[in-house]
């Protein structure tokens, strides 16, 4: 359906087209919606009908509206703007509203113009409820511009969420983690690292952070401070292209870590970045020993924003 509006000009909220970022939901009225349709969204959106369009494929008519700000987005003041680097910001939010998430969840942001794009969490639900965000400038990307360069130190903006079932739970609190990220995928990694630290997980915790350049070891000297103070946690930079600093290691994280750790029976496994990278290491992950259901999994599913795809 979602293809459907847009090839014929309709304009439709979406970014990953995949049912992961939940930006594409309508809701569908006088009809009973096929399951597969209402992946992963909470009880009272089913009930009322909401579906995400990129997963629905109908095979009759029917009658739809595009969601309410009202019915489906809360508000939030930016409270700080921070740059971690030049094409990297730290963006924490104040909710007007009681807000609840589990660790390693992302939120929906919405611009104005109805532009709707997921930014996942850092924050540690065990101290704020305030959001912490960590955007990536994307050069040709409208909303991450507009956050860098337009939204202002107490401004409100639009947010829907917590969504996202890639989180940590305390409930297994002895197992040991591995987790893995590239880019901005290391935010949902810190608050799922914060959350469990805080609440006293004895199990091994092994973060695996990796990108081409230094700079995107962003919160480097922060995460080898961590892991001198803190005994079961250990953090390993990993650097794909040129190494510009001692103490990283060479190569793809995901390869890195899994050639370190080759057995990863009864391991908790959090992967978050870019897609075929997750997908990649999800299948190598299981292979390994995790039980599937063990394998968590955050792809960033970016809309394509240059003008030519790649051949």
């Amino acid at each position: 359906m979602l293809d459907c509006l847009l090839r014929h000009g309709i304009k439709v909220s979406y970014s990953c087209k995949m049912g992961t970022c939940q930006a594409c939901l309508l809701k569908a009225e006088g009809c009973e919606l096929p399951a597969g349709t209402q992946t992963g969204l909470p009880k009272n959106l089913k009930l009322e009908n909401y579906f995400l369009s990129c997963l629905f494929y109908p095979d009759s008519d029917i009658k739809v509206s595009q969601t309410t700000t009202s019915s489906l987005f809360k508000k939030a003041v930016v409270v700080e703007k921070n740059k971690f680097t030049d094409d990297i910001l730290q963006l924490i939010l104040e909710p007007l509203d009681v807000f609840e998430f589990y660790a390693g969840q992302f939120v929906n942001l919405k611009a104005e113009g109805e532009t709707v794009r997921s930014y996942s969490l850092a924050s540690n639900p065990n101290e704020s409820e305030r959001l912490e965000l960590h955007i990536k400038r994307m050069r040709n990307g409208w909303m991450s511009n507009w956050l860098f360069d337009e939204l202002l130190v107490g401004d409100q903006v639009e947010y829907q969420g917590a969504n996202g079932t890639s989180f940590y739970t305390k409930d297994n609190s002895d197992k040991p983690m591995l987790l893995i990220g590239t880019g901005t995928g290391l935010a949902p990694l810190l608050s799922i690292i914060r959350y469990a630290l805080s609440v006293g997980h004895r199990g091994e915790i092994i973060l695996y952070h990796g990108t081409r350049h230094a700079t995107g070891l962003y919160l480097n000297s922060q995460l080898i401070a961590l892991a001198d103070k803190v005994k079961n946690f250990s953090y390993f930079a990993c650097l794909s292209g040129e190494i510009e600093f001692d103490g990283t290691l060479h190569g793809r994280a995901n390869d890195l870590a899994l050639q370190k750790y080759k057995d990863l029976t009864g391991w908790q496994v959090y992967l978050c970045g870019e897609p075929e990278m997750v997908k990649k290491t999800q299948r190598c992950a299981y292979l390994a020993g995790a039980n599937l259901d063990e394998i968590h999994t955050d792809p960033f599913n970016l809309r394509d924003l240059r003008k030519r795809r790649r051949k």
